[in-house]
Parts: structure tokens; sequence; C-alpha cells
């Protein structure tokens, strides 16, 4: 599967559709109506995806996209095809364009990250409808509903929420082309929702999986309100979705969303959380600059801990020997440049935050601390380097940090 190719289909229906001119929005932006349908089979390894486009203007004009994988492309307008660049003219009426994406991607020789079998699917919305490089005219945006199609006895979820006509409704006000991206499924599902500190929470997973879906649920409801204390820009809908075999046996997270291996507990032994480590991932809010991805995975990690211990899901004498076993791990790490951290370089990472965190409180005399680096670190949302990191320090201490210094952190 081509992302790149579907991408360019999202982009290209959701300039076609035909209708009444959609309502200018607030800031005046003229807008279109685009209406994403994905069809699923049992145990049927093509989604069928069709991207319709309201307008009654040529307000995007056209859609490029790499030509990847994706089969059976068919819809309104021309379409050119050269080598491995697809164009579409898109129709000034809108209209309509429809192709096949594969579903099952394997992660590793431990699983899947996307599945669909006789029973349930699990996939991201990304793989599905990809991001993609549209022409617009006068600003325009696009009014995004999608609807998942299942068979009988199937129910779909998403971390949209859903209207009463059966559409998800996609809203994401920081882009103009609202894709449905984020983790979604499909089948015979079992779901527990509750509102944790202003956030709409579903935690959801194929029936007959022995999944514990309230432990979930509970372990939310303790740790949620810590983060969203530091991160108030958090998601104000989150989906936690789990499966066993054959997915990947790990945690990944997406917009508003997450997924995560029933076979992983929600606190392992050494007092670390696969499940709040993902969700620092969604509070963040940014990514790592090439060869930083230490930050991103450190901050999440010493998080992970450090949000369980406010909450007091951890006693302090089991998050300080969790500190203390991060510390062990990545004792011998003599660079953490990487594009990919592995788990000693993350846990030296963390071992890192714990002392710049100490460091904070000390300059600011207990007024401060990480929290304030780590939230000016997303309020930028540029991706995340040693230099910003050094700059976000310093404007809340008002002095270099020593433990930032060059020597100091390993490989720089």
């Amino acid at each position: 599967m081509s992302v790149v190719l579907l991408a360019a289909l999202v982009a290209v229906s959701a300039a076609v559709l035909p209708g009444a001119s959609p309502p200018a929005l607030a800031d005046g932006a003229p807008s279109y109506g685009l209406d994403f349908t994905i069809s699923l089979e049992r145990d049927s390894d093509l989604a069928r995806v069709e991207a319709r486009v309201r307008q009654s203007r040529s307000y995007l004009k056209e859609v490029l996209w790499r030509r990847g994988t994706v089969e059976g492309i068919e819809g309104d307008g021309e379409i050119r095809d050269d080598d491995d660049v697809v164009r579409w003219l898109v129709p000034a009426e809108g209209g309509q364009i429809r192709f096949d994406v594969t579903i099952r991607h394997r992660r590793s020789d431990k699983g899947f990250d996307a599945w669909i079998g006789e029973d349930w699917a699990i996939f991201r919305g990304d793989d599905i409808v990809p991001s993609a490089r549209t022409l617009t005219s006068g600003g325009a945006t696009s009014r995004t509903r999608l609807k998942i199609v299942t068979p009988d006895g199937w129910s779909s979820i998403t971390a949209y929420p859903k209207g009463d006509d059966g559409w998800y409704l996609v809203d994401r006000p920081e882009r103009r082309f609202d894709r449905p991206v984020g983790w979604m499924a499909a089948g015979r599902l079992g779901v527990r929702r509750a509102s944790i500190d202003g956030v709409e929470v579903a935690v959801a997973g194929p029936v007959g999986l022995g999944l514990r879906r309230m432990d979930t649920l509970a372990f939310l409801n303790w740790n949620l309100p810590a983060l969203t204390n530091v991160f108030d820009a958090f998601p104000r809908h989150l989906l936690v979705l789990s499966a066993g075999e054959p997915m990947w046996r790990g945690g990944l997270s997406g917009p508003s969303s997450l997924f995560l291996h029933q076979a992983r507990p929600l606190i392992s032994e050494n007092g670390t959380s696969t499940l709040m480590h993902e969700l620092m991932h969604l509070a963040q809010g940014y990514r790592a600059a090439d060869g930083a991805d230490w930050i991103v995975e450190g901050l999440a990690e010493f998080y992970s801990v450090e949000f369980m211990r406010r909450s007091g899901t951890l006693p302090a004498n089991q998050a300080e020997r969790a500190f203390a076993d991060q510390r062990d791990w990545g004792k011998d790490i003599d660079d953490l440049r990487s594009d990919r951290s592995t788990g000693a370089v993350t846990a030296r990472a963390a071992t890192l935050f714990a002392q710049l965190d100490a460091e904070v409180r000390r300059a600011t005399a207990g007024e401060a601390s990480l929290d304030d680096v780590a939230r000016k670190l997303s309020a930028a949302g540029a991706p995340v380097d040693l230099e910003g990191l050094r700059a976000a320090t310093e404007s809340v201490t008002g002095a270099p940090s020593g433990v930032l210094a060059d020597g100091k952190v390993p490989g720089y």
C-alpha cells in the first residue's frame, strides 16, 4: 500500500464531492464538503475507499500523489498517470474517487500493526487515507465526515465523535484538509466509556479475548488528570484499542488514539508503563528532529513514571526504584543521537531528564520544574532538538543549563 498515493486519493476525494456550496468558516475562508467511506469485508485484505466532495465552485482544483500500490483507482474528472506521479484534475462541480487499499501490515516477525480477519479489524486511518498535496482557491478548507461500512454483526469505532446520522465528524482545526487519521477498529467490539478530566475516553477491543477494559479505564481515571494538568492541549477525545494475536506485542500511539497489545501490563514489574508512555506521545504534540529521538522518547519514559508517582499509583519508593533501574539500564550509553531510540538510550535519556528536573527546581527555588520546559516544547510545535531543549530550559531558569552543557549530554 502506498501511503502517499492514498493520501492523494484522500485529497482528491475531498475536492470532488458534488452538492450545494458549503458555508464559509468563521475566518471567512470558503469550504467544501468531504465524505470518506471505508468499506470492509470479513477476512478480506482490501478496504474499498470512496472519497466524495461537495463543491459548487472549483475550490479544490487538483491533487498530486505517487502511484504507489493502491489498486483499482477510478473516479470523476481527468487523471494523468506519469510513472510514479498521478495528477488528478478535479471537476469544478465536484465528484468522487474510489480505490482499494491493503489493510494487513506486518510490523516485524512479532506481529502486525494493522489486521483484518474473520471477527475484527484494527488499523490506522493514516494508512487508509494518507496525506496529500492539493491545490485550492481562496484558502478553501474541507468539512469532513467518515463512515465505516462493516459486515453484518460488526460495529466500528474511532476517536471522532459520531453524529446521529452514523457519520463520524472529523475536525482537525490545525489542518485545512481534514483527513481521518488515528487508530480505528471494527468487528464484534466491547466498549467502555468515561469522561475523565474533560477528556471523553473510550476503551475498546474485540469481544471474547479476555480484554481488561475496566482495568484500563480505572488506570486512566487515576493517571490522566496528572498528565492533562501539565499538558492542557491533550486531545479532548481519546480512544484506547487493545487486542491479542496476531497484533504486534507493544504500544503504538496515533492522533487522539493508541493501540496496546493485551499482553502488555498496565504497569511493568520495573515500575514503567507502556500505556503512560504512549499517552505522553499524544500529549507532547511534536516530533524529533534528525538524531534527537532520545528527547521525545526520554521525556515520555520519564513522565510515564513521574505521573504515576504524582497520582499515587506508584508509591514514592517504587518510583525511585524505577528511576534507579533506568539509570542502571542506560549507564553504558555514550551517544544518545539516533533517529530511533533504543530501550537503553531511552533509559539514559529519562535519567538525564530526571537530572534536568532537579536542576530546574533548584534554579527556581521550586517555582518551576521540567513541566514548564516540556510545556514550552509542546507550545512551540516544531521538531525538537538539543538546541531547542536548551533554549526552552534557559527561558524557564534564566540561565544556561549545566545538565545540557556541551560534553554533559552523551554524544554531544
